[in-house]
């Protein structure tokens, strides 16, 4: 894989950062970002996007990497000295590769920005509402909120347009919160055929936070679990991973650091709840709702509404979730929760006992739960399919 020199063009109020790319068989030829024009200042000149975004692809087909353009030597070292072993470790079917980097730089002072990547789900709210509190350390308080396109809303002309109505609907709630909000468009997506976003998001996310660089020099990125989880090895998800691997490719210049392993998802949900904004912008679902609503009845929807109802909190939420759908939902939830594996639900089963809430005897409404199930796979495909 040979990646060229950046070049950066503004058209039609965006700004664009792309590289060539060659020696990737089926790949598009060059790898592109882009941003509304406001935010031009926060691109950088670097590689680094590039070296850290195609890292995986490279190792997937085996292909030394060859830098033209500058790359920060710090990236060079954090990737051949550890992050390939975990990546590989994570996913065996890839192998540790060379990088040459003939245009190596060193990094500058960091950027004063700090942004974290926001969906409005219960991790990424609960990173802003910690990090704009009156306690935080000015170095570490929210100046922007981003949001990516990097293959969490599938490649293409429809994750692109899922891209700009999750855009619209976000934008009002950062203004509300106060912060400059940073949509960032790629084609990142194209160059992993064989793996998907899940399996492999850290490095993406971490490839379009680098591209920012230019005026964030702090990248906050929300964890999903919480230290007991923590592992490297095989995984459908570098989630488990991404606190041990991501360190390694700070840089002077560039320092993304990981927050909310501390906490379970419910410690987490009362945090969150405590930030008056959630109340009207909060979205966890996991269903392609035509107006990128919560469905409040897929398996996040419910596992939040009741973590809500614990804390005593569901009431602050009827704008988001219709609170009708899941208390016709409830009764089969608590049997699900009440004897289920799931870790997720393992943990919720643990909280409610924390809280004295009673759950049915495990087992006893195991039919009913059953029924029940069936019943909310059938409404969550009604709403994908609503969705397009």
């Amino acid at each position: 894989m040979r990646i060229g020199v950046p070049a950066i063009e503004s058209d039609r109020g965006r700004v664009t950062w792309s590289v060539p790319v060659a020696g990737v068989p089926g790949a598009p030829t060059r790898l592109w970002f882009t941003v509304p024009g406001e935010h031009a200042a926060l691109l950088t000149h670097l590689a680094d996007p590039a070296v850290i975004g195609l890292l995986v692809p490279a190792m997937h087909a085996g292909a030394a990497m060859t830098v033209d353009g500058p790359v920060t030597d710090e990236v060079v070292f954090g990737l051949t000295h550890g992050y390939q072993h975990v990546m590989e470790a994570v996913i065996p079917e890839l192998r540790p590769i060379g990088i040459e980097a003939g245009a190596q730089a060193a990094a500058r002072e960091p950027a004063p920005g700090v942004a974290t990547g926001f969906s409005a789900g219960i991790d990424s709210f609960a990173v802003v509402a910690e990090h704009l509190s009156p306690a935080i350390p000015d170095e570490l308080r929210l100046t922007h909120l981003v949001f990516f396109n990097v293959g969490a809303m599938t490649g293409g002309a429809a994750g692109r347009r899922r891209f700009e109505r999750m855009r619209t609907r976000l934008a009002p709630s950062a203004e509300r919160l106060g912060l400059p909000f940073v949509p960032v468009d790629s084609n990142l997506d194209d160059f992993f055929p064989f793996a998907g976003f899940v399996q492999t998001h850290g490095p993406r996310n971490l490839s379009a936070a680098s591209l920012l660089q230019g005026g964030i020099g702090r990248f906050l990125y929300a964890s999903t679990h919480p230290f007991a989880r923590v592992s490297v090895g095989r995984s459908h998800s570098t989630a488990y991973s991404d606190p041990i691997s991501m360190p390694l490719l700070e840089t002077t210049a560039f320092r993304p650091r990981f927050h909310g392993s501390r906490y379970t998802r419910a410690e987490k949900t009362t945090i969150v709840a405590g930030l008056g904004e959630s109340h009207q912008s909060l979205h966890v679902c996991t269903t392609l709702t035509a107006d990128g609503s919560n469905c409040s009845r897929c398996s996040k929807c419910l596992r939040t509404q009741l973590t809500l109802e614990l804390i005593g909190q569901l009431g602050s939420y009827g704008r988001v979730f219709d609170l009708e759908v899941y208390e016709q939902l409830r009764r089969g939830f608590l049997d699900e929760v009440a004897h289920s594996r799931d870790p997720h639900l393992v943990e919720l089963r643990e909280f409610a006992r924390e809280t004295g809430f009673r759950l049915p005897p495990a087992g006893a409404g195991f039919l009913r739960h059953g029924l029940r199930r069936l019943e909310r796979k059938s409404g969550v495909l009604r709403g994908r399919l609503a969705g397009g």
